[in-house]
């Protein structure tokens, strides 16, 4: 079976606000630097010096930092494995987590343990409804204690464990008892694709 991505399509917005921001923070430290003739007047602006610092390397990390791949092509279902792109992740190696409220779905995240893909979503589609029917086996339901958002990350609770997922790089810890049981970052990750069933030559 074949899925395709119906999600939105990643935004290149953010990158290129980085590169400016990046650009802009160079100029600015090189101009400051430019005004000062000896070591004795530079040493007087310490304090805007640790700002411009901190300022950099804030971007610099964001935007530098390991990632995975964001996925917007199909993926194909086979009886044994799951296919992305060039890989082939045994379906024995995949876990599917449900979350549900007062027993109505709140989301899904579907993941490999050897770290190749990870889905994560708030929206029902045909990949979730087919794998949870396929494969019960390695299919969880837990019922969602709470959930929050702090900018890209979404943390989610049940029973004595968290779920932190990183919407921007695709990274995800699993914590039980505030230690982390799983850390992932995966080669390709999705977020609320909205997969739908279909054919190649359809």
């Amino acid at each position: 079976m074949y899925y395709f991505y119906n999600g939105k399509k990643p935004s290149n917005n953010f990158g290129l606000i980085s590169s400016i921001l990046l650009i802009i923070i160079f100029l600015t430290i090189f101009f400051f630097f430019t005004r000062f003739n000896s070591l004795e007047e530079l040493l007087e602006y310490k304090f805007q010096i640790l700002c411009i610092l901190f300022v950099a390397v804030s971007v610099l990390f964001s935007y530098y930092r390991k990632k995975g791949i964001f996925h917007t092509h199909k993926i194909q279902l086979t009886d044994d494995n799951l296919l992305i792109n060039d890989f082939i992740i045994p379906i024995k190696n995949i876990q599917l987590d449900i979350y549900t409220t007062s027993k109505d779905f709140s989301r899904y995240h579907l993941w490999d343990s050897k770290g190749i893909f990870s889905i994560y979503s708030v929206l029902e589609d045909d990949l979730l409804d087919n794998f949870k029917t396929k494969y019960p086996e390695t299919t969880n339901t837990f019922e969602e204690m709470s959930s929050k958002t702090k900018g890209y990350l979404v943390i989610v609770k049940r029973h004595k464990v968290k779920l932190e997922y990183d919407l921007e790089s695709g990274k995800f810890i699993i914590k039980e008892k505030k230690k982390p049981k799983i850390k992932i970052l995966p080669k390709f990750f999705i977020s609320d694709p909205k997969y739908k069933q279909g054919d190649t030559f359809s």
